[in-house]
């Protein structure tokens, strides 16, 4: 069973509260991370697209005759937004999901400065997890805890 109760461990950090980052520690609670971190690039450039190609599809039928110049219009409006927005959508998405990266790390390099036992016992339970021994899992963390240079986060 993890460790801690993830919602009032992100809660602490972002109020510095080292009593309450302890207690959540100690709740014993599923500690279930976020996918969205994962896919969080994928939903902002698919949103990107898909707007700034829906008003250039609108705004090109509105400023043509129904002819061939609608068309047109249509197929340079379009070709226009998607390479903007594939641009534009990417770059972004790729800040938010980088942002994401480091505001998580922050938080555990956090919790494992303010408390280190409960860090040390969540990653004893991820190495048992991945098929250590519970005396396996141990050894190593406490190895690698007694160094702050060496960072698991």
């Amino acid at each position: 069973v993890p460790s801690r109760d993830l919602d009032a461990a992100k809660e602490a950090y972002a109020k510095g509260d080292v009593d309450a980052s302890k207690l959540a520690h100690a709740a014993r609670a599923p500690e279930k991370h976020s996918k969205v971190g994962g896919h969080l690039k994928s939903i902002v450039y698919g949103g990107l697209d898909g707007i700034i190609t829906t008003f250039a599809v609108v705004a090109g039928a509105a400023g043509g005759d129904l002819a061939i110049e609608v068309v047109l219009i249509l197929g340079i409006s379009s070709v226009f937004a998607d390479a903007l927005s594939m641009g534009v959508g990417d770059a972004l998405s790729t800040k938010a999901a980088n942002q994401y990266a480091l505001e998580e790390r922050a938080r555990e390099m956090w919790e494992m400065e303010n408390n280190p036992e409960g860090e040390i016992q969540e990653m004893i339970e991820i190495f048992e997890e991945k098929g250590l021994s519970k005396e396996d899992a141990t050894t190593a963390i406490m190895a690698m805890s007694k160094n702050k240079g060496f960072l698991w986060i």
